[in-house]
């Protein structure tokens, strides 16, 4: 949020107001504050380490290992960032295991 003139290539400048509104709601709602299995495990797995893709975390790369790499170039998914291709409750900051789409569907 400090270098939203630089955003992964973008300019993706706010004003003062969004910028801080925005931040306030990554900072209450960020891994670190969550009781969620799924958040503590990937915190875990990034320890010290400065990474800012969930996909390069060694908990997702982990739970998506046996996943084919075909199922990430299907139009429906397109990216291994698209959790919501797969994940129906991703929205709401879930993944439950009975609420992820057969991967069959996507091949």
């Amino acid at each position: 949020m400090s270098d939203l003139k630089n955003h992964f290539g973008d300019d993706a400048s706010l004003d003062e107001e969004d910028t801080q509104n925005i931040l306030n709601f990554l900072l209450e709602n960020s891994a670190e504050k969550s009781t969620k299995e799924a958040s503590v495990k990937v915190l875990n797995s990034i320890k010290n380490k400065d990474i800012i893709a969930i996909t390069q975390t060694s908990f997702w790369k982990k739970e998506h290992k046996n996943i084919p790499k075909e199922i990430f170039k299907n139009s429906e998914v397109k990216t291994k960032a698209n959790c919501s291709a797969c994940h129906m409750d991703i929205e709401k900051g879930l993944i439950e295991d009975d609420k992820i789409k057969d991967i069959n569907s996507f091949m």
